[in-house]
Order: structure tokens, then C-alpha cells, then sequence
């Protein structure tokens, strides 16, 4: 294959700033798996004729033992119907990932595709100069991106600053979980499923989860008698997101962007994202509904050791990629309801994205675009959406896909995950020198967690200071 020396000083910049990315276990997923075994590869007796597709796995989801089969079947299924064409499958532990990687490009072995992957992931990557643009594949085979949802396709055109870079196959929407036995206990009214409602604003969650905190005497977190120390049961909680993505849904101009367009100013701390962020720290530490960080430790001993299912929290606002490690062993009555309204009136549905992007430099572009716009069709999406426990990004499917997460969830209200894709927005909205800006706020959400500082304005005064030498340093080191 054609040799990228080029690309390899750069991409070991980068090798520990995606190690240290999770797959969706990119979140805080209590349980996250490794492959049990070497790296595999699918074949079917590959003659001189093929085109061979070597298609890697490990930046993201699909290392798990249980999703091999599920992908071993789909590169069969395309095999058999291109008789040209032969994928073979390369699993690689997430740890070892970008090491992997590097050293198959500066070996002139790079692999053609990259799946299960995160946008965020992807563009990391694409910095590094490996991604090929995907517009003269799309434009040539005349490909249609109205299969999408149309934020989708708002978020392929513009989560990458040069050329479209991932394609979709896997979108992961925020909603509200709550414990209906609990709100029935409290005496409260079910949260509203409508979106648009403008009565579930982030102060009628900060009204309901006080009522919905209870220590160890069962006093609510209104009552004079309440005890902060011995808290069994918290209202609310955001607490499996990094801090930029928990400050996304509080409706700044620029809604998850984190400098000006040109990515050259810091932009941290509009008044938005602090008025959200004291909300935080105040819901912690003032009116008790919300857990701190000794408070979210306690999870890991109940249950499967989440917010949620353990009984521990009342609400918790979190997404689709929850639902199939989350939702079982529940032992209460519960249901999902839309993201609250923020103060400025929007109402913002975060969500991961994840996506398939070719390398460049691979020998084998052509076939390669042909597997991964494949697996993207409605005749594949909800098969590839099984294996990595994503919702299918494509429309034509809804109907079935409702009908699989009813025979899993029974009860839910679907239509709050689905009329909830208008509002959605891209949790990591692309921007230069990702990693370090996101390690800046993270710092940021956990000195508001621990209590070493309390004060939304000076932590993200000083964020955005930070955040600002970042960037100062990045673009002096591109002159």
C-alpha cells in the first residue's frame, strides 16, 4: 500500500491524546469491556481479483466480545453480495488503538476504513492530516443524504472545518430517565413529554428534585429537618458527561462552541454557560438535589453501580448509549421525558455521533466508499445499530427501530426520543486542540463537583484564560 511518512510525526501527537478517549464507553459506562482475544480478521477465500477493504475497529465501540459476531455477520452479508470485494475485520483493544494504527500507516499498510468511532474522535484524527474527504465519493456516487434526519445532515456539514470526513451511522440523543414510583411518593406530577412545553424549565427540575431528595429520616430537601450529610436518595443528576458537553444544553448564541468560528478567542465563559454551571454547584451544595463527587462514588456499590437503576436518583439526564447496560434489574416504574427549557428558551438535545471515515493513502478508496455507504442504508442501519447500541441515524427504519427498543423498554414514551431529534445538537462541535480544551473543563466541572470552588464566574474565567493560551500557543506554532 502507498507509504504516508508524512502523516506520522503528527499523528504521534496524538497518540495519547485519543488513548485517553473512551469508546462509548467514551462515557462514564460502569461496565466497559475488553476483547478477550487478539485482533481477528473475517475472510471468505480471497482470490488475486478482490479488492481487499481492511476495516478497524477500536477507536470506539465494537472491542466488546459480544459485538464480533454481530460485526463478523454484516462483512459476511456484504461480501456475499460483492463478489469483488473482500472486508476483513481488524479488532484492536481500544488501549492500543492509535499505536496500532500508527504504525500500520508508517508501515505503507494503513487501513482503508475506521468505524465505531465518535465525530469527535474522527476530527482529532482528521487534524492529523489520515482522513480522506468524503465529498468527491458522495458527489460521484450520487449519494443521498435525505435517508438522514435532518440535524444529522446539519452536523455532516459542519462538524468538520475542511471536507466531510465521517459518515453516520449512529447518533445518541440526552433525554430525562425518571423514577415514577418516586414522583409518586413526592406527590408530584409527572414531568411533560412535549417538547415546546415551557413549563419544564431547570427550575422546575431544581423544584422537583428538592422534594425528590430525601436523607435517611425521609425528610425532602425543603424540610427544616432535612439532613445534607445522610442523603439516600438525590433528585437529579448530569453527572455521565465532561464538562463542556453538561454546559451545551444552557443555550449560549454559539450553542456548543467553545471559541469564536475562527477558533482563535475563547468564548468559556458567556453568561449562559455560567448562569448553568452556578445552577450546578448551587443544586449541589446549597439546595442538596444534586449529588457531589463523594455522593456519585456511592453508586458503584448499589446495583449495577449507576445513578439510575440503582435507585439513587430520581432524574437523571443522560442518552441513548444508557439504555442497554442501565435499563435492567430495575425494580420501579419509570419513563423518559424531553431535556428542560433553558433560561434563554431553548431547548437543546445533545448528542453523540458516531461514524465510519476512510483512511487516506489506502490502497482500496473505491470499495471502501462502497462498504461503508452499504452499511448506512436502511436495509443494514438497524442490523450495524444492534451490534454498536446506537439509534439508527436514518428515517426509513424509525418505525422498526421504535418497535425493537418497545420489545426491550416496554412502556416508554419513544416519541420523546424522536420528536427530540429536531432539537438535537452535537455534543463536541469540532475545535482545534480538542483534547486539551476539554481536560480545561473537566478540571473546571470537577472543582464544582468536589467544592474546592463554588463560584461559576471565577471557574470559568479561568477556564477560558487557560483555554485562551491553548489556543494563543497552537496558532503561534502554525505561522
Amino acid at each position: 500500500m502507498k507509504k504516508a511518512f508524512v502523516w506520522i510525526s503528527v499523528l504521534m501527537i496524538v497518540v495519547v491524546v485519543l488513548s485517553a478517549c473512551g469508546p462509548k464507553a467514551e462515557t462514564p459506562a460502569p461496565t466497559a469491556v475488553k476483547p478477550a482475544v487478539e485482533p481477528t480478521k473475517t475472510t471468505t477465500g480471497t482470490t488475486s481479483e478482490k479488492r481487499k477493504v481492511v476495516y478497524f475497529v477500536g477507536f470506539g465501540t465494537g472491542t466488546a466480545p459480544a459485538q464480533v459476531d454481530g460485526q463478523k455477520a454484516l462483512i459476511e452479508k456484504f461480501n456475499a453480495s460483492h463478489p469483488d470485494i473482500e472486508v476483513e475485520l481488524m479488532i484492536v483493544p481500544h488501549e492500543e488503538a492509535i499505536t496500532r494504527f500508527t504504525a500500520m500507516v508508517a508501515g505503507g499498510d494503513a487501513p482503508e476504513v475506521i468505524g465505531a468511532a465518535g465525530f469527535a474522535t474522527i476530527g482529532v484524527l482528521g487534524d492529523t492530516g489520515v482522513i480522506e474527504d468524503l465529498t468527491p465519493f458522495m458527489e460521484k456516487s450520487k449519494f443521498d443524504t435525505s435517508i438522514f434526519y435532518g440535524p444529522v445532515v446539519d452536523i455532516m456539514k459542519s462538524f468538520f472545518p475542511e471536507g466531510q470526513k465521517a459518515l453516520p451511522f449512529g447518533i445518541y440523543p440526552s433525554m430525562v430517565f425518571y423514577n415514577k414510583d418516586a414522583f409518586d411518593a413526592a406527590g408530584l406530577a409527572y414531568p411533560p413529554h412535549a417538547y415546546g412545553d415551557t413549563t419544564w424549565t431547570y427550575d422546575k427540575v431544581r423544584e422537583y428534585g428538592m422534594k425528590l431528595t430525601l436523607d435517611k429520616q425521609g425528610n425532602d430537601a425543603t424540610a427544616s429537618a432535612f439532613d445534607p450529610k445522610q442523603i439516600e436518595q438525590w433528585g437529579f443528576d448530569d453527572s455521565w458527561i465532561n464538562g463542556r458537553n453538561y454546559l451545551l444544553p444552557w443555550g449560549a448564541p454559539a450553542l456548543g462552541a467553545v471559541t469564536t468560528p475562527d477558533m482563535k478567542t475563547a468564548i468559556v465563559n458567556q453568561k449562559e454557560w455560567v448562569t448553568g454551571l452556578q445552577w450546578l454547584s448551587d443544586g449541589i451544595w446549597k439546595d442538596h438535589f444534586i449529588p457531589d463527587a463523594a455522593g456519585q462514588a456511592t453508586y458503584g456499590n448499589v446495583g449495577s453501580g449507576d445513578p439510575f437503576s440503582s435507585g439513587l436518583v430520581a432524574m437523571f439526564l443522560t442518552h441513548t448509549w444508557y439504555m442497554p447496560e442501565g435499563l435492567t434489574g430495575i425494580n420501579f416504574k419509570y419513563d423518559i421525558a424531553p431535556v428542560p427549557v433553558a433560561p434563554t428558551g431553548k431547548q437543546i438535545v445533545r448528542s453523540d455521533v458516531d461514524g465510519f471515515a476512510m483512511v487516506k493513502g489506502s490502497d482500496q478508496q473505491e470499495a471502501a466508499w462502497e462498504f461503508m455507504s452499504w452499511l448506512v442504508q436502511p436495509e443494514q442501519i438497524v442490523e450495524v445499530c444492534l451490534v454498536y447500541g446506537c439509534l439508527p441515524p436514518v428515517k426509513a427504519v424509525e418505525e422498526q427501530y421504535r418497535g425493537i427498543m418497545e420489545s426491550k423498554w416496554p412502556g416508554l414514551d419513544y416519541d420523546v426520543i424522536y420528536k427530540g431529534l429536531d432539537y438535537m445538537v452535537h455534543n463536541d462541535a469540532y475545535v482545534v486542540q480538542q483534547k486539551k480544551i476539554n481536560d480545561v473543563m473537566d478540571n473546571g466541572a470537577s472543582v464544582i463537583y468536589s467544592g474546592e470552588n463554588k463560584d461559576a464566574q471565577s471557574v470559568l474565567d479561568a477556564e477560558n484564560a487557560d483555554i485562551q493560551k491553548i489556543l494563543d500557543e497552537y496558532w503561534a506554532n502554525r505561522k
